[in-house]
């Protein structure tokens, strides 16, 4: 996923389900939700912030502080979450390098099918960082505008 999807998928849960969003509590769960892709300034995309070595402390702190740490890590935790769908998370790294992920297919319509299959492999080696946003352009400005009528 690209990070304008990351953002999207948790700002539009947040903006549908809050009594009241704040700007800050937005700003926050958004951050949250692009941080772990710092990782791929290290040798490894999905390494350091894709595990739940650091992430689980913050969650724990987040729980007990509440306001813009919680949602900067539940940010961060929907990052996890969709990643999972998109290739492997190495759960425990830098303790193990393998990582874990859901592949979905379904096929249709005639014989259809679904299938589900558990990925177990290493992350890919980091080659020259390249983000396209062209899929989550729309995404985003779905949720600026969403964003802009909530926070009014």
């Amino acid at each position: 996923m690209d990070p304008l999807e990351h953002a999207s998928v948790p700002s539009l849960i947040y903006l549908a389900l809050s009594g009241e969003p704040t700007l800050a509590g937005l700003t926050a769960l958004a951050l949250g939700a692009v941080f772990p892709d710092l990782d791929a300034l290290a040798e490894e995309h999905r390494s350091y912030l894709h595990s739940l070595l650091p992430f689980l402390p913050v969650l724990l702190l987040g729980l007990h502080l509440g306001g813009p740490i919680l949602l900067f890590a539940l940010g961060w935790g929907s990052h996890l979450f969709l990643d999972f769908f998109t290739g492997v998370i190495p759960l425990v790294y830098p303790l193990s390098r393998r990582g874990w992920g859901l592949l979905i297919i379904i096929a249709g319509p005639r014989n259809f099918r679904i299938k589900i299959k558990l990925i177990e492999r290493y992350p890919d080696k980091r080659h020259d960082y390249r983000v396209d946003i062209s899929g989550g352009f729309a995404l985003a400005v779905l949720t600026i505008l969403t964003a802009i009528i909530r926070l009014h």
